[in-house]
């Protein structure tokens, strides 16, 4: 029998990428590019939905957007099985990728069986809109439409946000986002993060640049989440 050989630079690689955990099991190390994978997860988490159309039919609608939620769980997972080191959470990982597999799966095959011309739901299921949240709604708005129109709620005057200190990690001008690595943000309830802002102005990120220490204000923007002031600090 011959015995393997290998050289020393290809054992010291082997080691690099492994580590003794507490129970002297050999646990992976986490890969170099995994803060950048997971910053794409965020990304793609965030944005997946933004741009999805809907075809105003709620059993269409429930299955397209469940199955992006799904895909977005996969994609996560297999981001923990590529770079995560923990075999626990690995199994978890691999768990989530088996179950939302065969959901998508189910919900796929319930798109191709509505696409047939001789689809039909259950008889004696209730039309559209007669379910107890669109009746609720609709007695909410004959309500709302007796009682005086209020004046829309305003984002909260730039005087009475207060000042949050952070270092920008990256600038995305074109599409109006900062990366920023942020102390709390006691007005939006906030704990210290990194995050990806959007900006009210994208000519606030003139002269932004990854790696300045920052102090900028935030607020909730039509809804979302956004940058309405940032200044470069000492």
């Amino acid at each position: 029998m011959k015995r393997l050989t290998l050289p020393l630079t290809a054992i010291g690689a082997m080691l690099s990428t492994v580590a003794i955990g507490p129970n002297g099991i050999a646990q992976a190390q986490p890969a170099k590019g995994a803060p950048a994978a997971y910053e794409r997860v965020r990304e793609v988490m965030n944005d997946r939905f933004k741009d999805m159309k809907l075809a105003g039919d709620p059993d269409k609608d429930f299955a397209t957007l469940l199955i992006a939620h799904h895909e977005d769980l996969i994609f996560l997972a297999r981001t923990q099985l590529e770079h995560g080191a923990d075999e626990q959470l690995r199994r978890v990982a691999q768990k989530i990728i088996d179950e939302q597999q065969k959901q998508i799966n189910e919900l796929k095959e319930w798109q191709v069986r509505n696409r047939q011309p001789d689809y039909r739901a259950r008889t004696d299921q209730p039309p559209h809109g007669s379910g107890p949240l669109d009746q609720k709604a609709g007695q909410t708005a004959q309500v709302q439409a007796a009682a005086p129109a209020q004046p829309a709620a305003q984002p909260a005057a730039a005087s009475q946000l207060p000042l949050v200190s952070g270092t920008v990690e990256k600038v995305d001008a074109g599409a109006g986002k900062v990366t920023i690595d942020h102390g709390p943000i006691p007005n939006l309830d906030m704990d210290a993060m990194s995050m990806v802002f959007r900006v009210q102005d994208p000519a606030l990120l003139q002269g932004v640049k990854a790696g300045d220490k920052v102090q900028f204000q935030a607020d909730r923007v039509n809804g979302q989440i956004s940058v309405v002031r940032i200044q470069k600090g000492k």
